[in-house]
């Protein structure tokens, strides 16, 4: 890892992301966050030197990483993963606020106490008070259901991680893009609200792929429990709504798409098969997204003056952030040199499909 520190401290990074490091073991997560944190106040400088809509702007883009982290805090609360300071270490830099640390283990499971008393304080508290509005909502029409803290309680002990994370992100989602279209100039309408389409698209078929196996166990459940989380703006929707949440595999999905600028890309999806993802010279669909998001990113600095290169600029940095703790975790394996893994770093601005670059070369 000498040659790792060396060439990292030549960038503008610097040698600061190697002081929580210790001499016995080289720590990739202590690397990610120290490299976040960077980032994070980069983000804070812009923010106080910036005025109205830029400034609120840069905030509603970080509220996605503090909903992020206030599910994460909450889950390891509940699996008792540690003090409220030990896990706030661990969490996203990116969501980093102060009022986190009021996130606190609940007394027997009484979730409802939490979301209501606490959650609802927070600076993101309005996303959290439109999720509980949409459950309560979806469970009105029952009559033998009783709409009382006792039943938010029981919904949200039985809700994993991921399925809350999956509903935030959507009403995160819609509310910044909606923002974005009141709020902001001609050119950074235009720029944000393709982006987070995009987003949103993308997001819409990595719920469908992830609830595939869910829908051969029971289709009419998984199609209704991924309604949820699929959001109503993109390219997708809506003519190809119905279509993706009755996709029931990856060939559902393709099918879904066809003749739409998503085609292509998914046919560069290629199984992964059994050997390990350093190992492997197929693309899953997480992969391939990442490579058409980033390219998009990367194409928003075309344009001039708007916002969009702001919020182009935080995605394409956390990118980076990947790539580097990639190769760092390569490096540490000691994995050999010709390996496909070491061209899995994604590269942002390369536009064209034949601007491929091999790390080994």
């Amino acid at each position: 890892m000498g040659e790792f520190r060396i060439v990292m401290e030549e960038t503008d990074y610097g040698s600061a992301i190697f002081a929580d490091q210790t001499d016995k073991k080289f720590d990739t997560q202590l690397l990610r966050n120290s490299m976040k944190k960077k980032l994070m106040s980069e983000i804070t400088y812009l923010i106080s030197q910036s005025s109205y809509p830029l400034n609120e702007f840069l905030t509603r883009m970080l509220h996605r990483y503090q909903l992020e982290n206030v599910v994460y805090v909450i889950e390891a609360l509940k699996k008792n993963r540690g003090t409220i300071e030990e896990i706030m270490r661990l969490s996203d830099p990116l969501g980093d606020f102060p009022e986190l640390k009021n996130v606190q283990p609940v007394d027997g499971e009484d979730y409802a106490s939490l979301y209501q008393q606490v959650l609802i304080d927070l600076p993101i508290g309005n996303y959290f008070r439109k999720f509980l509005d949409e459950l309560i909502a979806s469970a009105s029409s029952d009559d033998h259901v009783v709409l009382d803290t006792k039943f938010v309680s029981e919904v949200m002990r039985d809700k994993e991680p991921q399925e809350i994370k999956h509903h935030l992100q959507k009403i995160w989602l819609q509310d910044f893009y909606k923002f974005c279209s009141t709020e902001l100039g001609e050119t950074s309408q235009t720029i944000m609200k393709d982006l987070l389409k995009f987003e949103s698209d993308f997001q819409t078929m990595q719920i469908v792929e992830n609830y595939a196996q869910i829908s051969k166990a029971d289709g009419a459940m998984a199609q209704s429990e991924r309604k949820k989380y699929i959001s109503k703006i993109g390219y997708l929707y809506p003519e190809r709504y119905e279509m993706l949440n009755s996709a029931n595999d990856f060939r559902g999905l393709q099918a879904a798409v066809v003749g739409t600028q998503y085609e292509d890309m998914l046919s560069r999806v290629r199984a992964v098969g059994a050997e390990s993802e350093v190992e492997s010279r197929g693309k899953g669909l997480d992969e391939v997204t990442n490579e058409e998001l980033t390219r998009k990113f990367s194409m928003a600095f075309e344009e001039q003056f708007h916002y969009g290169c702001f919020y182009a600029y935080v995605k394409l940095k956390e990118q980076e952030i990947k790539n580097v703790t990639w190769l760092a975790d390569l490096v540490i394996m000691q994995q050999p040199r010709n390996l496909p893994g070491w061209n899995k770093v994604i590269v942002p601005f390369m536009y064209h499909a034949d601007d491929e670059i091999d790390l080994n070369q």
